[in-house]
C-alpha cells in the first residue's frame, strides 16, 4: 500500500513540474485537496460584467435636469434672502394684486420641491403660474441652498430643511405686495412632508396642499393638535410614498377636527401625468383661492346690482290711495276680535283696533283717520 501510495505521488509530481513548464497548471493545482475546481462558464462571466456595470452606474451621481425652460415660460424672477449666512433662491411669480388684493396686498403660497430638486421644473412653475394668473403670488424655494452636507434630503436633516423654510415664510410676509396672514405652502414628495409638518406647527401657515407627502413620524410622535385646511393629493400606484399614507393622513386631519379634501388618481404613481396633473393644477389653485382669497377685495371692487325695480312714479302725479273709512274700521275690528283668545277683553274701540292692525301708535279720537 505505501509503495502505490509513493507511485501515484510521484505521477503528480511529474505532472506537475511539467505543467509548470508549459505554463497551464490547472485550477487543481490552486485548489484545496479534494475540491473539485469548475471553469467559469459564459453566462457566469457576463452576469458578473453585468453586475460590476451596474454598480458602476448607481455610483454615478444623478443627472440634473434643466428647470430653465419651465422657469422661464412662468416668467420667474430671481430673489432670495439670507439663513445662517447661506443664500437661498427663491423664484418669484408675483400675481395680480387688484384680483384678490386689499390695499396692494394679496395672497401668498411656498413651493417646495422634492428630494431630487426641481427637476425640469414642470411639476413646479405651471402651477406658480396658476396660481399667479388668480392673483396669488407663488415662490418657489430652493430650500436645499440652506444646507451644507452633501445628503440634503437626509432624514436626519429634517429639522435643519424646517428652519431654512420658516425662515422662507417670513422673508415672504415681510414682501410689501404680501398679505402676512394669507400664507399657504404646497409641497411634493419630500416638500410635502414639510409643507405637512410647518402647517400643524406653524401658525403663519393657512392651508396646505399635500402632494405625494405624508405627515413625519417624529412629528406625529410628539403631537398634532391643528392643521389648518389641508389638501391631498396622491397617486393609488405611488412606490415611493404608498397611497395608504395618504388614508392615513386623512384619519389624522380628521381627528384633529381639520378641514381636508383627498384626491386620489387611479393608476398614477409618484408623478402625475397628462390629465391627473392638469386636474392637480386646478384643484390646487382652486383651493388656495377659497382659502386664501380675501373677501376684503371686493370692497374696492365696483358692485353691479340687477334688481327688478319697482315703476316709478313722476313727481307731478300721486298714486291712488283710497282713505280709510269707517267701514273698513268695523271689517278689521271683527276680524281682531274674532283673533282674540275667549277670556281676553273684547272692548276695543275702531281707532285701536286700526292701530292694532296697523302696528301704528294709537291716535287721539278726533285725528282724521286716511
Amino acid at each position: 500500500m505505501a509503495l502505490g501510495l509513493a507511485a501515484t505521488l510521484q505521477r503528480i509530481g511529474r505532472f506537475t513540474a511539467v505543467a509548470l513548464a508549459f505554463g497551464t497548471l490547472p485550477a487543481l493545482a490552486l485548489t484545496p485537496w479534494g475540491a473539485s475546481a469548475q471553469p467559469r462558464t459564459h453566462k457566469q462571466t457576463e452576469k458578473t460584467e453585468a453586475t460590476k456595470a451596474a454598480a458602476g452606474k448607481a455610483a454615478k451621481p444623478r443627472k440634473q435636469k434643466n428647470p430653465e425652460p419651465a422657469r422661464s415660460a412662468a416668467q420667474a424672477r430671481g430673489d432670495g434672502f439670507t439663513t445662517d449666512g447661506r443664500w437661498v433662491r427663491v423664484d418669484i411669480i408675483k400675481g395680480d394684486t387688484s384680483l384678490l388684493g386689499y390695499a396692494g396686498k394679496a395672497p401668498a403660497v411656498l413651493i417646495l420641491h422634492g428630494s431630487h430638486g426641481l427637476g425640469d421644473g414642470s411639476l413646479f412653475y405651471p402651477q406658480a403660474k396658476a396660481l399667479a394668473d388668480r392673483g396669488i403670488s407663488a415662490f418657489v424655494v430652493h430650500y436645499f441652498d440652506g444646507l451644507t452636507d452633501a445628503r440634503k434630503a437626509s432624514p436626519a436633516l429634517h429639522e435643519r430643511r424646517e428652519k431654512v423654510i420658516a425662515d422662507a415664510i417670513s422673508y415672504v410676509s415681510k414682501l410689501g405686495y404680501v398679505d402676512a396672514e394669507k400664507i399657504g405652502v404646497f409641497g411634493l414628495s419630500l416638500g410635502g412632508f414639510h409643507a405637512l409638518s410647518l402647517g400643524s406647527r406653524d401658525a403663519r401657515v393657512q392651508a396646505v396642499v399635500n402632494m405625494f407627502g405624508a405627515m413625519p413620524a417624529e412629528v406625529q410622535r410628539k403631537g398634532v393638535d391643528r392643521m389648518p385646511p389641508t389638501l391631498v393629493l396622491h397617486g393609488d400606484r405611488d412606490r415611493i410614498v404608498p397611497v395608504r399614507k395618504a388614508h392615513e393622513l386623512a384619519s389624522l386631519l380628521k381627528g384633529v377636527g381639520a378641514e381636508y379634501e383627498v384626491k386620489i388618481y387611479n393608476g398614477e404613481g409618484h408623478a402625475f401625468k397628462g390629465n391627473a396633473k392638469d386636474d392637480s393644477i386646478a384643484r390646487t389653485t382652486d383651493f388656495f383661492e377659497r382659502h386664501l382669497g380675501n373677501d376684503r377685495a371686493l370692497l374696492d371692487k365696483p358692485i353691479e346690482l340687477d334688481i327688478a325695480l319697482a315703476p316709478m312714479v313722476p313727481e307731478t302725479e300721486t298714486l291712488p290711495i283710497r282713505s280709510f273709512t269707517l267701514a273698513d274700521e268695523a271689517s278689521l275690528g271683527a276680524q281682531l276680535l274674532a283673533a282674540r283668545p275667549a277670556d281676553q277683553s273684547v272692548e276695543m274701540t275702531a281707532a285701536e283696533a286700526k292701530a292694532e292692525f296697523l302696528d301704528l301708535p294709537l291716535m287721539a279720537e278726533d285725528t282724521p283717520i286716511n
